[in-house]
């Protein structure tokens, strides 16, 4: 099975650390095939983004993704135009902090999407709950939305360049913790409203986990294909960690 490994950095790493970190989790894990093994990829803020991709121009071994675009010139954020002149070989959608803090709607975020990948980029979508949506009994059906409507308008041709992040905010900002029987029910959702609203699209979409969880954990989930990859912040797990995961696990 190929495991999808994520890295996503914060703003607390500056632009060295980050392309520091890069290079050595490519060359503690660059024994497994790419492609066939595991596949990496690494989020990376728009403000050093030209920066790393400069840096590391050979990417048989990593991905290297922006964490937002902005589809018109807005400061401090890329446009696709940028990001295709520098390199960046994808653009994450939909990630919480824009859904919460910033305002964007699930149609916003469908409409980043569909112009990404119209433009050739990979991409993913973010989805995920706050804590009170988790508790108050609405999740399901907020995440199945946003689901429904970010994917509403993805090019059949994009389908082998596109996956889907589920993050519980409230899990990754270490609040409290989601027991297992929530979050398996949180993947069923996800995957019953990604067929419901691609069913034409001729593979599986993968899915990725937000949320943290143990080595011992993450390879049940890995072997019983609950999940097909996890996307981590450098703030949760360091680099040096992260590979040991990927090395431990395969």
């Amino acid at each position: 099975m190929l495991k999808f490994y994520c890295y996503n950095f914060t703003q607390e790493k500056s632009t060295g650390q980050i392309i520091e970190d890069i290079k050595s989790v490519c060359e503690k894990t660059k024994q497994f095939e790419r492609e066939e093994d595991i596949m990496l990829f690494v989020f990376v803020p728009a403000v050093s983004l030209e920066a790393v991709c400069a840096a590391i121009p050979e990417r048989k071994l990593v991905k290297i993704s922006s964490q937002s675009f902005s589809v018109k010139p807005v400061s401090n954020e890329l446009t696709p135009e940028k990001l295709k002149e520098i390199g960046a070989d994808m653009a994450i959608t939909g990630l919480a902090d824009r859904r919460y803090y910033l305002g964007e709607t699930d149609e916003m975020t469908r409409d980043n999407l569909e112009t990404i990948l119209n433009l050739g980029f990979k991409s993913m979508l973010c989805v995920g709950e706050t804590r009170e949506m988790a508790e108050n009994g609405t999740a399901c059906d907020i995440i199945a939305n946003q689901i429904k409507t970010g994917y509403s308008k993805i090019p059949y041709e994009a389908h082998y360049r596109i996956g889907t992040i589920y993050r519980p905010l409230w899990d990754f900002n270490g609040e409290c913790c989601a027991n297992e029987k929530y979050t398996l029910s949180m993947f069923k959702t996800i995957r019953e409203a990604v067929k419901e609203t691609l069913p034409g699209f001729p593979i599986e979409m993968p899915l990725f986990y937000g949320g943290m969880l143990s080595t011992e954990k993450l390879a049940e989930y890995f072997n019983n294909e609950m999940i097909d990859g996890v996307f981590w912040d450098s703030k949760n797990i360091t680099a040096d960690e992260f590979a040991g995961v990927i090395n431990t696990i395969g």
